[in-house]
């Protein structure tokens, strides 16, 4: 769980606070991977109401990786800027966007990250954020050589990857966070490192339970 003294602007691609909103907690929930609901949405938010937890202040995402071995990374930048992004990175149901064969759902959010920023974004902003974290997500799946088990494609993430933007909306301003801006550097790189980290721990625990 994130915490912020002060609401952050968030924009989440999962149903629990979907969309652009604002958000004073950020939960990467994890779940076990028979994990199963009619209503997630109704699940999710039973399980906020049974720890106190208030479901209109928190942004959440469903994770079925270990989030023990979540990565983190930061970044510092001019006028105060700062990104810090954590990874959860599971790979059991790997994926390539664009790929011939068809994709079907079989764990919850399997890599999640959640980037936040301290400035001032547009939502236009948001939006490039979200573009620049998934490119940096493909591209350290791809040095990290992660290819489909049946094509031996290189994957650029797994069927229910999600992800949360979240903003203090203070200090600095920003219309741009593609990869030519010192905000988008600062994503991709932090995005990059958690994964990288999180993709390693993976693979330590995947050889783990081989033996």
């Amino acid at each position: 769980m994130i915490e912020s003294i002060e609401p952050l602007r968030t924009l989440n691609s999962s149903m629990w606070g979907e969309g652009f909103g604002w958000h004073s907690r950020l939960m990467n929930r994890q779940v076990d991977r028979s994990y199963s609901s009619s209503d997630p949405l109704a699940e999710m938010h039973q399980f906020m109401r049974m720890r106190s937890i208030g479901i209109e202040e928190t942004a959440a995402l469903l994770t079925a990786a270990r989030v023990q071995d979540r990565g983190y990374s930061q970044e510092s930048g001019d006028k105060g800027l700062k990104v810090c992004t954590w990874a959860t990175v599971g790979l059991s149901n790997k994926a390539r966007a664009g790929s011939l064969r068809n994709m079907h759902e079989l764990f919850p959010g399997t890599i999640n990250l959640i980037v936040v920023i301290d400035g001032i974004l547009t939502d236009a902003a948001m939006v490039n954020a979200v573009i620049t974290a998934t490119e940096a997500k493909a591209a350290a799946l791809q040095d990290a050589d992660i290819r489909l088990a049946d094509s031996r494609e290189t994957a650029t993430g797994t069927t229910t990857d999600a992800v949360i933007i979240a903003a203090t909306q203070k200090g600095a301003s920003y219309r741009y966070a593609g990869t030519a801006t010192q905000l988008g550097y600062g994503i991709g790189r932090t995005v990059y490192e958690a994964m990288a980290y999180s993709i390693q721990r993976y693979k330590a625990w995947e050889l783990s339970q081989q033996k």
